[in-house]
């Protein structure tokens, strides 16, 4: 799965790049309208995924779970067990 992820993001990478290539010869800048925020809600939402609606905080260690823990250097799922505390 991890392998599937990395081929996923490299396209969608290089997919950017041409689209940034083609927007730059017509004299456009796709990335003008991004931002910070915009990058920071796509990381809250993939947290919220990840975590199975449990956080939407990418920074708490309830969003990392399985190989994305083991990626991160935690254990979540790999014998590593936590708690949620309301």
């Amino acid at each position: 799965m991890p392998e599937l992820v990395a081929i996923l993001e490299a396209k969608r990478e290089k997919d950017h790049t041409d689209r940034k290539f083609l927007g730059a010869l017509q004299g456009v800048d796709i990335d003008k309208g991004t931002s910070a925020d915009a990058q920071d809600e796509w990381e809250r939402i993939k947290a919220k995924a990840f975590s199975k609606g449990k956080s939407n905080n990418p920074n708490d260690i309830v969003s990392l779970n399985g190989a994305a823990a083991k990626r991160a250097g935690f254990g979540i799922g790999e014998g590593l067990d936590y708690e949620v505390i309301d």
